[in-house]
C-alpha cells in the first residue's frame, strides 16, 4: 500500500496523529452534514453517525493511506489481519468468552448499586431490585441504545486493533497493552468538549484506562477483537439501565468513584482478566498457523 507518510515506526507520534485524525474527520463530517442538509447546528445530526463515520474514515482510509500503517510492503488484506479484524475463529469460543465476561461486568455493576444502596442505610428487597434493573429500558421500542452503542465496536477496532497492533511491534505484551489503555483513557478527555463536568471526565479517563487493560488483555489472549467488541458493546448498551439508581441519587464525584471501582473499573477488570486467563487455558482460542 502507498501512503502519504510512513509513521508506523513511531508509535507515539502515530497514536497522537491517529487521535487528531479522528477529531478532524468528525469535524469535517459534521460540517459536510450541516451544509448538505442545511441544518442549524451539528447537534441536529442523529447519533451515532458522526463518530461512526469518523472512525470508518480514519480506520480504513487515513490509517493505511495517510499515516502509513501497517507499511508500504503490506497489502490491505494484511492490514485487516494485523488489526485482527478478520480473525473470528473459533467463533463459538470467542462469543462465549465475550458473553461470560460481560456477565461478570454486569454483576459487578449491579453489586456497586447494591453497595451504594446499603451506604444510604436503605433496604434491598425484591421490589427495589425489580425497579432498579430494567434492562428492557435500553431495548426497542423504548430506546435506540442498541444503535448508539455501535460506536463501541469501532473504538475496539481503533484501540485494540490499530493502536495495540502497532505498539506490539515495539514493546512486549504488558507494555503494549498498558500504552494502548493509556491512550484509550486519554481519548475520553474529549468528553469535556461535550460539556461534561471535570470530575466526571476525570473518573471516565481513569476507568477507561483500567478497563482498557482488560480489552487489550483479552485481545492478545484470543488473537481476536470479537470478545472485546462484545463486552464493550453490551457494556455501553445496558450501563444506563443497571446504574440508573446511582446516576439518579449520587453526586457526580460519587458516581465517578463507583465507576472506577465497580461500574467499569477495578473490580470488573480484575475478574474478567482472571476469567479470560482461565477460559483460554481450558479452551485455547488463538489459531495456530
Amino acid at each position: 500500500m502507498k501512503s502519504i507518510f510512513s509513521l508506523s515506526g513511531t508509535p507515539w507520534l502515530f497514536t497522537f496523529l491517529f487521535m487528531l485524525s479522528w477529531v478532524a474527520c468528525s469535524i469535517l463530517i459534521t460540517m459536510a452534514w450541516v451544509l448538505t442538509l442545511r441544518l442549524k447546528s451539528g447537534s441536529q445530526i442523529p447519533t451515532p453517525w458522526v463518530p461512526v463515520l469518523a472512525h470508518i474514515l480514519t480506520l480504513f482510509i487515513v490509517v493505511p493511506f495517510v499515516l502509513g500503517f501497517p507499511g508500504k510492503s503490506h497489502s490491505y488484506t494484511a492490514y485487516l489481519s494485523e488489526i485482527r479484524l478478520t480473525k473470528v475463529q473459533p467463533l463459538l469460543g470467542l462469543i462465549l468468552l465475550g458473553l461470560t465476561c460481560y456477565l461478570i461486568m454486569a454483576l459487578s455493576q449491579a453489586a456497586g448499586v447494591l453497595v451504594y444502596r446499603l451506604t444510604q442505610g436503605l433496604p434491598i428487597d425484591g421490589s427495589f431490585i425489580r425497579s432498579s434493573f430494567v434492562l428492557a429500558n435500553e431495548l426497542p421500542p423504548r430506546s435506540n441504545s442498541w444503535l448508539q452503542s455501535v460506536i463501541s465496536i469501532f473504538e475496539e477496532m481503533s484501540w485494540r486493533g490499530v493502536v495495540l497492533a502497532l505498539f506490539l511491534r515495539f514493546y512486549d505484551q504488558p507494555k503494549a497493552i498498558l500504552f494502548s489503555a493509556l491512550g484509550f483513557g486519554l481519548m475520553h478527555t474529549l468528553t469535556l468538549l461535550d460539556g461534561r463536568p471535570p470530575a466526571w471526565t476525570a473518573g471516565m479517563v481513569v476507568w477507561a484506562t483500567i478497563l482498557g487493560l482488560f480489552y487489550g488483555y483479552v485481545t492478545v489472549k484470543t488473537g481476536s477483537l470479537l470478545p472485546a467488541m462484545l463486552v464493550h458493546y453490551l457494556g455501553n448498551l445496558f450501563i444506563a439501565a443497571i446504574n440508573a439508581y446511582i446516576q439518579k441519587n449520587a453526586s457526580l464525584p460519587v458516581q465517578a468513584v463507583y465507576g472506577v471501582v465497580f461500574t467499569l473499573g477495578i473490580i470488573p477488570t480484575v475478574l474478567m482478566m482472571f476469567w479470560t486467563r482461565l477460559f483460554t487455558t481450558w479452551w485455547p482460542l488463538i489459531q495456530k498457523p
